[in-house]
Order: C-alpha cells, then structure tokens, then sequence
C-alpha cells in the first residue's frame, strides 16, 4: 500500500504545482486524519453529488478532480450549498481529494497536447499558446563579490553556514565558484571574485551574513530573467501537416472527443485550415490574440467568438468539459505506470458535462 503522502509526492512530480496558473487552487485539498493508505482512485472532471456518492460506494480512497472542488476560500463549512456538502462528505468518509487542474493543461503530454491531438501537425511547429517562464535552473538572482582566493574555502563555509541544510547550494558546493577578474585585457592574479547563483530567500540570508561578516563593501546584485519554456505553458498551437477543409476539421474535433454535435463559427475570409489553435475548457483568455485558422475551445462568450472571427479564425465550441474529460483514459494509464499498478485507478461513470444539446 501507498501512502497518501506518497501518492501525492508522485502526483506533483508528474505534475509540478508550480505550473498551475496564479489564480488556481491545486494539490492536496482534502486530507483526512489520522493519515490514510491509498488503494483505490478515482479519476473525475467534477466533483458532483453523484460522482461523490459513486466514490463512497465504491469505497474509494482518493478523488483526483480535475477541476478543484474547493476555489474560493471558505468562511464555514455548512449544507448550505453543493460544494461545501461534498466537501463535508470526503471529511466524514475519509475520502482525499486533489485537484490538478491547470497543472495539466501546462505540462507536456497533457491536455492540451491529448486536445491537439485530433489533428495530424507537424511536430516541430507545436508550442504553447501562453509559454510559462521560469528562473534558469531555478535561480532567480547571482550574488557577486571580490575575494583574496586564498580565503575562499573559509568564505564559502561561511556562506553555506547561513544557509539552510536542504538548500539547493547547500547541496551542491559547485554552484558557489570563484574566478579571475580581468583588468583591460589581461586577467589579475589579484582580483578575484566570487559567485553564487540563488533564489530570493538565499540571497537574502547570505546578504545579511556578509554584511555582518564586514569584509564585503562591494556586493554586487544580478537579477536574472525568466526564460520561456519551449514545451510548457497554456494552450497549444501548431501547423497541420497538410491542409484540411472545415468541415474536415469538424468531423476530426468529433470523432476525437466522441461527440455528435458541436457549435461553429466560421472566419470571415478564406475556410482552409492550415493552422490550429486549442485551449482545453475556457480558452477564452488565451485564445483572445491567436491568429489561426482554427480555433478549438469547450466555451467562448459571443463577443469573443465575434472578435475571433473577425480576425479570420473559424472557432469551434465543444462545451467547457467536454474538451477535458477524454483526457481522463490518457491519465488513467499515466498514473497506473506512476503507481506500477500497485494503486487501482479508475475514471468516474457518472461524471459529465452539465449541458446536453437537444
């Protein structure tokens, strides 16, 4: 058996909470004590009364649900609303819930990447629609000063000392180096200088440690920029492999989502489809710049849809869902190679879109 908190190291491995949109509440949001094993899981977009009545049934011990039951703060825990009355029925069953949410729209071979999937596209033109950015190698700062190179070691325990045992640096002593400093042309055998790449907290502690060390007047500061990454970020976009019809495309969105029925605007302009763009549930935000020749969401206002086609894009609406909930078979087989089967994993049969066409 596994652990809750080992299940849940695993799942933020996969899928680093650090990904997930500002705005968005994932990880761990329901965690029952005393701590729990788990055996069971059960794979949901929405945590509803009946998806919840199916997990008590089946006496499952954690709800992985996509989009987070609890988003807003709560003040009181009461049954005056759905939301809050699942949330109580988890508590009282010692059911865990985690939401993902965002997290996996960001990774690579999320759902985005599953969404897009039901195109044939080059491979080398997919990219991200909103590509998230990060410290390079998770440093955000370099702290710089000079230093007679016969104390570095003295200096450098030093600087280690002010740092926490588990620090990134305290862990590996390579990223504090020291190296010449060149006057003009030549390099001096005199000037040395001393570099440490850090994050904010880092900087902090070993700024404060120098300053009272008092051998150091002349700190110097890098702030370092985000660099995007080429893989990771929100929505995807890419150039088909060769050029379809709308109603090729329709027919593809269809048949990949299992749906009989989806709602179109067409571009005001040519109708061949050379490039898509897709946002999995609302791509309203990020989909709002794009200039493709196919737009491919679960929801858009009727503003936004306007605008889209006016800036020649066909747009095709599936319902928020509905563009997320296939992905759930690609994560059942992820996870079951996470756990190495040793954790049965399932997806809900009474989980579905709220809104049915007729």
């Amino acid at each position: 058996m596994n652990s809750l908190d080992e299940v849940v190291s695993k799942l933020k491995r996969l899928a680093p909470l650090s990904l997930a949109g500002s705005w968005d509440n994932v990880g761990l949001l329901v965690e029952p004590c005393p701590p729990k094993y788990v055996s069971k899981v059960m794979l949901t977009i929405d945590l509803t009364s009946s998806v919840l009545e199916e997990a008590k049934d089946k006496t499952v011990d954690l709800i992985i649900a996509y989009h987070p039951p609890i988003f807003a703060p709560l003040k009181r825990l009461t049954q005056s609303s759905w939301k809050q009355k699942a949330v109580l029925e988890c508590i009282e069953n010692r059911i865990a819930v985690f939401s993902p949410h965002t997290t996996y729209d960001a990774i690579q071979g999320g759902i985005n990447d599953w969404l897009l999937s039901a195109f044939d596209v080059k491979k080398d033109t997919v990219r991200p629609v909103e590509a998230l950015e990060e410290f390079p190698g998770g440093f955000s700062h370099v702290l710089e000063f000079d230093l007679d190179p016969t104390n570095f070691k003295e200096i450098r325990d030093h600087l280690l000392s002010w740092l926490p045992s588990d620090s990134r640096i305290s862990k590996n002593k390579e990223a504090i180096h020291v190296f010449p400093v060149k006057i003009g042309s030549m390099s001096s055998s005199d000037h040395w200088r001393l570099s440490v790449e850090c994050n904010q907290s880092e900087l902090n502690l070993m700024v404060s440690g120098l300053t009272q060390y008092g051998h150091y007047e002349h700190i110097r500061v890098k702030q370092l920029d985000k660099l995007p990454l080429a893989t990771t970020g929100m929505g995807r976009q890419a150039e088909l492999a060769s050029p379809v019809t709308l109603n090729q495309a329709i027919t593809q969105v269809k048949n990949h989502l299992g749906l009989q029925h989806v709602s179109v605007a067409t571009a005001q302009g040519e109708s061949e489809i050379q490039s898509v763009a897709v946002c999995a549930g609302s791509g309203s935000s990020v989909l709002k710049s794009v200039r493709c020749d196919l737009l491919v969401t679960g929801e858009m206002s009727h503003h936004e849809v306007l605008d889209a086609v006016h800036r020649g894009c066909n747009v095709i609406l599936c319902h928020h869902s509905n563009t997320e909930r296939g992905y759930l078979k690609v994560l059942q087989e992820k996870l079951a190679a996470v756990f190495n089967s040793a954790i049965y994993v399932f997806i809900s049969e009474t989980d579905r879109d709220p809104l049915v066409v007729v």
